[in-house]
């Protein structure tokens, strides 16, 4: 015998289905009700923490004290070298006079001996004045490689941090628009279950609904990716949870200029202030010197020697007690060296003239990239004017479609696809702030006009 239900038994079945079907769907939507990560971290700030934290910074400053520990011991060879010496010694003997060939004498004596001695260099082909200006100029060339360590990293830092703030305005917009699409979700059903509305309406708001879950979740891993790099950047110690390196908000109130500097003030900026550029300069000084300091292998060493001696033997008759001293020039001069110093200064002028390409490399390597970054500027400028109008524009346009989509005078399609505009029009603005903040940032690192403080 079957069983047959009355029409509204049977249509309570369907609603409950249905209710049953979609109740995963708002579990997993629960997730997203949730705040969204906030941070109060600036731009400013993280870059700071990087300087303070970062340990490629250490190993730049330890290069950097190492040059000033070589440039301490080329000033160490301008002053004079004092030796003491000393000893203490019991002595064997045994003597064959020569005026008794048949006669040996066997003695056991002690020996105290001691010494004061002075070396001072007087000259060395002026070798020793190149080399010491060539360690002076590479210490300066170590300081700037630090500095330009330093413009790396910051480089590095905003990019994360931009990432970091795009992301999270990416989590936003999928926010909204999952809660956008669960309320017409919600109100679908209520059609559907008093039968002004199909089946396939509601089910369209639960399908875009899910879309928007997961652009928030593929936005968070990027969310996530982008803290932990900041983390490393920044040496973020493990310990400590990573909620202090949210970034604020995106601030999408911030005028943008109209027009920027011209190219040529830009290029003269760079190649006055760019650290790597000047730490290639100083190399090419320090190859200069180190150039002459192999010409002074040609030229004779002159040096004055000093001294005093005190010399004392026990135990042996006579006893000796004697004190010397002595004083002195004396000159060398290498005639011949089968053709090395002519090889040495050789392969110095030819360092030097690799150091004077690579410079120029750098000059044209520079320039291109202020180029490149102006141009990026630009077009980030143009770009971001032209999405935060079409955003505005693209908002509009999906409210009033939702006013006539609710009053029945536009189809679900035409609200799809406004809804679509709009999620694809916020996601450009945002991107395109982010794109115009790091090409900002990019122009002052390649100008070298950044403030880069130096670490403690």
């Amino acid at each position: 015998m079957k069983h047959i239900c009355k029409p509204s038994q049977c249509k309570a079945v369907v609603l409950l289905f249905w209710c049953l079907l979609l109740m995963p769907l708002h579990l997993t939507a629960a997730d997203l009700t949730d705040e969204l990560p906030e941070g109060t971290l600036t731009a400013t700030e993280v870059k700071q923490l990087a300087l303070e934290r970062n340990p490629s910074l250490g190993q730049a400053l330890a290069r950097v004290r190492t040059a000033e520990a070589i440039l301490r011991q080329a000033y160490s060879a301008w002053w004079p070298e004092v030796i003491a010496t000393g000893g203490y010694t019991r002595n064997y003997a045994d003597i064959q006079p020569d005026w008794q060939p048949d006669t040996t004498v066997v003695k056991r004596f002690y020996e105290l001996r001691g010494g004061l001695e002075l070396n001072w260099l007087l000259f060395d082909g002026f070798a020793r004045r190149a080399e010491t200006l060539a360690a002076r100029h590479s210490a300066e060339e170590a300081r700037l490689l630090e500095e330009n360590t330093r413009r790396l990293l910051l480089e590095s830092v905003s990019t994360a941090y931009r990432q970091s703030q795009l992301a999270l305005e990416q989590m936003r917009i999928a926010k909204r628009n999952m809660l956008f699409n669960r309320s017409l979700e919600q109100q679908a059903s209520v059609k559907y279950r008093v039968g002004t509305a199909p089946k396939s309406e509601m089910l369209n708001f639960s399908v875009r609904a899910l879309q928007a879950e997961h652009d928030y979740i593929e936005a968070e891993r990027s969310f996530t990716v982008a803290i932990a790099l900041l983390a490393e950047l920044t040496g973020h110690p493990a310990e400590e949870p990573l909620d202090r390196l949210y970034p604020e908000p995106v601030l999408t109130e911030e005028d943008v200029p109209e027009t920027l500097p011209d190219e040529s003030s830009l290029l003269a900026e760079a190649l006055q202030n760019r650290p790597d550029l000047k730490a290639i300069g100083k190399a090419v000084r320090a190859a200069e010197y180190q150039k002459n300091a192999a010409k002074g292998a040609w030229g004779p060493v002159i040096g004055l020697n000093a001294g005093v001696n005190y010399l004392k033997q026990t135990d042996i008759l006579p006893e000796q007690e004697e004190v010397t001293a002595y004083a002195g020039i004396g000159a060398e001069w290498k005639l011949f060296t089968g053709g090395r110093r002519s090889a040495v200064f050789q392969e110095k002028k030819a360092g030097l003239f690799a150091l004077e390409e690579e410079r120029r490399s750098k000059e044209l390597a520079i320039a291109s990239s202020v180029r490149q970054a102006r141009a990026n500027l630009e077009a980030a400028m143009k770009s971001l004017k032209l999405q935060q109008e079409a955003y505005l524009l693209t908002q509009t346009i999906r409210n009033d479609i939702e006013k006539l989509y609710s009053s029945g005078a536009a189809s679900i399609t035409r609200l799809n696809e406004a809804q679509t505009d709009l999620v694809k029009a916020a996601g450009l603005a945002a991107s395109a702030r982010i794109q115009y903040e790091l090409a900002k940032e990019k122009l002052k690192l390649e100008t070298g006009t950044e403030e880069i403080k130096p670490r403690d």
